[in-house]
């Protein structure tokens, strides 16, 4: 391969393993961002628990030696403590390797700049660059980068982001979380976070798992999760992304909560967004415009842009952003750090059910929900299973954008214009909701949605 762009999807590098994506490649990888730091300087590596992940992560730490590069090697650990790290060590930036949500053969690898923030698409071109011109600079041997473990990063971790919450607030709340990890390695550090903090926790999916062909989360598991939380009566259900960046939230009903209702309940609530209202509060150009009204309403200035890699993180440092999200279902805490972490967004969701002392449920019920159109349709067991995979071959080349929002997938026709489509947890069925100018677009949309997902389950029954 001489061209990155080839495996480049929405500005990050992505490709099947040990196919396209071979440790080869991967080497070479770490050599052009090597050569792009100029040969020197600290770099922090990380991955989640995929094989594939653990291959090409060795790979690239050996170009990016042969550079020159010094390299701090975490191991397998959650993204948001790659971030932490990157900060907190002074390094000039840091990769991370994982699988793919939702193509079980897909291996990303994500470039951190030295404030832990992901590299844009102009950035990303420029490696690309690099890697075309096959300029790569080579180390004396007498200069070959080292390689040092980071050890005791996972207390430092949970020691330290506490302090940017309440402790003795939720301490003293007696909250119960149930919580899926998807087998990531959040599962050693969140359960422990949520014991210190005197929150009980139910723990799923907590540990290692050996390679497998099934993603997660799926739709079992966050059945599993919902129904957990009604049977022990818990305050919160969480399910984690696989690299601890974000995650999926059900109230105590064992409902799955939109993520517009958690930004309206942050920016509503949190004490530290509210006293930060002459700064922007920031979001995608696909999230609901439902959110205009309800932040003016609360005095903040709303500025939207497009989702792409690091374009959120990079906005709140540039225009001091008092608060950021995606509808991804990530969230930025300037007071943390300008970037998304799953454990710090429910410690801080925790913080407000504790001072509020009301149900998740009852705090989110009169948020604005008017202007989308629904529609739950019955499918076969086979297309509740695939519908992301026949929906992204669809129309992977006919709209802006199909997001992968964890659980679902939003397709972006245009700037106002999208339909989601989530499992339903109840039945085999999938609950489509759509925003558009007309509500008859949006009819439309779901229809022809529709009409794809049957056709394919006719050529499966052929």
């Amino acid at each position: 391969m001489n061209d990155l762009s080839k495996i480049t999807e929405y500005g990050r590098i992505i490709a099947d393993a040990n196919v396209t994506f071979t440790p080869e490649l991967s080497a070479k990888i770490g050599a052009v961002h090597g050569s792009y730091l100029g040969g020197k300087g600290i770099l922090v590596a990380a991955r989640d628990y995929s094989n594939n992940s653990r291959m090409l992560k060795r790979s690239y730490i050996a170009g990016g030696m042969s550079a020159g590069i010094d390299i701090l090697n975490l191991h397998s650990s959650p993204l948001p403590l790659v971030q932490f790290c990157i900060r907190r060590f002074g390094a000039s930036g840091g990769v991370f390797f994982s699988s793919g949500s939702m193509n079980e053969r897909d291996t990303s690898i994500r470039f951190y700049d030295s404030s832990g923030i992901e590299f844009s698409k102009k950035q990303i071109d420029s490696i690309n660059e690099f890697f075309k011109s096959e300029k790569l600079k080579r180390a004396d041997p007498s200069n070959i980068g080292s390689i040092t473990s980071i050890l005791q990063t996972f207390e430092v971790y949970k020691k330290a982001i506490p302090q940017f919450v309440n402790k003795n607030l939720i301490s003293n709340s007696n909250l119960k979380v149930v919580m899926d990890c998807s087998y990531g390695p959040t599962g050693e550090l969140a359960p422990e976070m949520m014991n210190s903090l005197n929150t009980a926790v139910i723990g799923l999916n907590t540990y290692y798992r050996p390679l497998s062909v099934k993603l997660y989360p799926d739709l079992e598991a966050v059945r599993n999760v919902a129904s957990i939380v009604k049977a022990s009566e818990a305050d919160l259900g969480v399910v984690f992304d696989s690299d601890g960046s974000r995650c999926l939230l059900l109230d105590e009903t064992g409902n799955l909560v939109d993520f517009e209702d958690i930004f309206m309940l942050f920016i509503s609530n949190d004490d530290a967004i509210l006293k930060s209202k002459a700064n922007p509060i920031l979001t995608t150009t696909s999230a609901s415009k439902i959110l205009d009204d309800f932040a003016s309403n609360y005095g903040y200035k709303l500025k939207r842009i497009i989702n792409m890699p690091g374009s959120i993180s990079k906005k709140i440092r540039e225009e001091r952003g008092a608060f950021g999200a995606s509808d991804t279902k990530k969230f930025y805490f300037p007071s943390y750090g300008p970037f998304s972490d799953g454990i710090f967004t429910t410690l801080k969701l925790l913080e407000v059910l504790a001072e509020k002392k009301e149900p998740l449920s009852s705090l989110i019920r009169n948020f604005p929900k008017s202007i989308k159109v629904h529609k739950t349709v019955n499918v076969n067991p086979k297309v509740l299973v695939n519908y992301d995979k026949i929906l992204t071959e669809h129309y992977r080349e006919k709209v802006i954008i199909i997001m992968d929002l964890l659980f679902g997938i939003k397709i972006v026709f245009d700037e106002n214009t999208w339909v989601q489509v989530v499992p339903s947890l109840y039945r085999d069925a999938l609950v489509f909701t759509s925003e558009a100018p007309k509500s008859s677009t949006s009819e439309k949309l779901i229809s022809e949605i529709e009409k794809v997902l049957q056709s394919n389950k006719t050529e499966q029954d052929e």
